[in-house]
């Protein structure tokens, strides 16, 4: 287990703990036992269909029907890990289980090529070296990771963390975002931590609403805006802004 320090855009470092080889042993075997039992029952399906389908007598169309299901019953067991961790947000039903999440190095959610070349390079990772590959690679590495997590430039981590994205005023923003306030960089990332901190009390019922628009208003003297905005908008939209802007 290794300790990762993230710097981020905002002058606050995000602490990460890799995940322990035992925990992602015992995830890797829930998900395989998942992928197992399906893959039983898909037999089982596959057994009872060429019975009631009478194997000897059939023709072409019973054979070209059975590869056909072969094709779609097992696919779910190939891209099983690439499906859960694009939908669960980095995790398996193995891995939620045991507080784990796929990251991308830069702390955020992993981008989709990341996940489809991780789970390309699985194939090297599990099944070409016998799992060899991913335990050699977990063991030299700074960062304890597989060959697929190296390529596509991701970390398994637990999920009890030091420090978060949430506590920072971090916000995920598609690439065709336009900002609104182009000069909200006159601000600093402090006033920015502090924004973030009150619009979070303000939303758990610790902050007053007058304290809300007191800030609303100081920054938009400051900023020369005028009002024309809900200030709790206002506040959201300017921390977007800057998290677009700062790092461009």
């Amino acid at each position: 287990m290794q300790k990762i320090t993230i710097p981020t855009a905002f002058n606050i470092d995000l602490e990460f703990e890799t995940a322990e080889f035992l925990q992602r042993l015992v995830a890797w075997l829930i998900d395989f036992a998942i992928v197992m039992a399906y893959f039983i029952v898909s037999m089982h399906f596959l057994a009872e269909y060429e019975a009631s389908n009478g194997r000897q007598s059939a023709g072409d169309g019973f054979w070209f029907n059975l590869s056909a299901l072969q094709m779609i019953l097992f696919t779910p067991c190939l891209v099983y890990h690439l499906v859960c961790e694009l939908l669960m947000n980095g995790q398996t039903p193995g891995k939620k289980m045991l507080k784990l999440r796929v990251i991308s190095e830069n702390g955020g959610r992993p981008a989709l090529y990341q996940f489809l070349l991780r789970w390309l390079v699985r194939f090297i990772d599990f099944i070409s070296s016998f799992g060899f590959g991913a335990l050699i690679s977990y063991a030299v590495t700074n960062k304890n990771q597989r060959l697929g997590d190296l390529a596509a430039g991701t970390l398994v981590i637990k999920l009890k963390m030091q420090s978060n994205l949430d506590d920072t005023i971090f916000f995920e923003l598609g690439e065709s975002y336009q900002p609104v306030y182009a000069n909200v960089l006159k601000l600093t990332d402090r006033d920015m931590n502090t924004i973030k901190n009150m619009l979070d009390r303000y939303h758990t019922g610790k902050t007053s609403l007058d304290m809300i628009i007191r800030t609303a208003d100081t920054i938009r003297a400051a900023l020369g805006i005028p009002n024309h905005q809900d200030n709790i908008i206002f506040l959201e939209t300017l921390l977007k802004d800057y998290n677009h802007l700062s790092v461009k």
